[in-house]
C-alpha cells in the first residue's frame, strides 16, 4: 500500500483473512477504506464514534467488540471528545476526522464505523432523520416498495430524501433535519411519517417494536433517532461474511431487480469511481447550513 509511506504508524498483518467467505484480507479492507476516504470522511467528521471491531475477522467465535471509549494507548493525534451521559458517566469518544485516523482504526481491527446523527458542536440536534427498513421475514422487494412510498411522501412535502442499502439485508431512507427542535422532535416527526406510510401499506409494513406483534411484516424503525445512538453511514463495510457495503442509491435504481447484498468492498469501488460523486452529499452540509 503506497499510503503506508505517509502514515505515522505501521500497517500490520495485511495478509490476515478478515472475511473467510470471500477471502478478503486486512490489506483488502485497508485498500478499500483508503480508496473511499474522501467520500466517507465527511460523513464521519466531528461525530462521536462507536467502532465495531473484529481483530480476527468475521468468523464464528472470533472476538467482536463495540468500542465507545478511546483506549489510553491510542495515539495523541487522534482527536477525542468527552461526553457526559444521562447517568453522569463520562465517555471519551474518538473522532474520525482524517485519513490517518480512519486507517489506524481499521489497522486495529475496526470493520464498521458507527457515528452519532449529530456533531460535537450541536450534540442535541441531529443533522438528519433515519428510517431503517428491517426486512424481518418479508421479501426485499417489500422493502423497496416501502422505501418508494416514503420517497413519494417526502417529494410531495418538498423534502430532500435519500436511500441506501444498509449493507446487510435492509434499506435506509434519510431526510435532512431542518425543522425546529432536537432529537425528541425529530423522532416524533419520524414516527408520525412511519405510521403514515405503514397505514398506506398495512400488508407489508409496521412500526411494532416487538417481533411477535409484527406478524411477518417489515419493521420501519425510527428508534435510532435519539441522542447517544448511532447510525450506519454510507460507504462503510459491514461486519458480515460477504463484506458488503452500505451503498447510496439513486431513486431510479430502486427497482425489483435490486439485490440487497449486491455491493461488496471490491465491486462497490467500481461503482463509486463511475459515479464520481457522493449521492448523499446534501446530508454533509446540513449542520453548516444551520449556523
Amino acid at each position: 500500500m503506497s499510503v503506508a509511506m505517509s502514515l505515522p504508524f505501521e500497517l500490520t498483518h495485511l495478509d490476515k483473512v478478515m472475511f473467510p467467505e470471500t477471502g478478503y484480507t486486512k490489506g483488502d479492507l485497508l485498500d478499500y477504506y483508503t480508496a473511499v476516504a474522501d467520500l466517507l470522511l465527511p460523513h464521519l467528521r466531528d461525530r462521536p464514534m462507536t467502532l465495531e471491531r473484529l481483530p480476527d475477522g468475521v468468523r464464528p467465535g472470533a472476538p467482536h467488540f463495540w468500542q465507545k471509549r478511546t483506549p489510553t494507548y491510542y495515539p495523541k493525534w487522534i482527536p477525542r471528545v468527552d461526553i457526559v451521559g444521562a447517568d453522569g458517566t463520562h465517555v471519551e469518544y474518538s473522532l474520525v476526522n482524517d485519513r490517518q485516523t480512519l486507517l489506524y482504526m481499521v489497522n486495529q481491527g475496526t470493520i464498521t464505523f458507527h457515528p452519532w446523527l449529530s456533531r460535537i458542536k450541536s450534540l442535541d440536534r441531529p443533522d438528519f432523520v433515519l428510517f431503517d427498513l428491517d426486512r424481518g421475514e418479508t421479501r426485499f422487494v417489500d422493502l423497496i416498495r416501502i422505501a418508494r412510498e416514503f420517497h413519494k411522501e417526502f417529494d410531495v412535502g418538498g423534502l430532500e430524501n435519500f436511500v441506501k442499502t444498509s449493507g446487510k439485508t435492509g434499506l435506509h431512507v434519510l431526510v435532512p433535519w431542518r425543522k425546529a427542535g432536537g432529537y425528541d422532535e425529530a423522532r416524533s416527526w419520524a414516527f408520525s411519517m412511519a405510521q403514515r406510510v405503514c397505514e398506506k401499506l398495512p400488508e407489508v409494513a409496521t412500526t411494532e417494536r416487538r417481533k411477535a406483534d409484527r406478524r411477518g411484516k417489515a419493521y420501519v424503525d425510527v428508534m435510532q433517532n435519539a441522542r447517544g445512538h448511532h447510525v450506519v453511514p454510507p460507504y462503510v463495510v459491514r461486519a458480515v461474511p460477504a463484506a458488503t457495503v452500505s451503498t447510496p442509491l439513486k431513486w431510479n435504481e430502486l427497482t425489483n431487480r435490486l439485490v440487497a447484498g449486491r455491493f461488496d468492498l471490491k465491486n462497490s469501488l467500481r461503482r463509486f469511481k463511475r459515479l464520481r460523486k457522493d449521492l448523499m452529499e446534501a446530508l454533509i452540509g446540513v449542520a453548516t447550513s444551520r449556523k
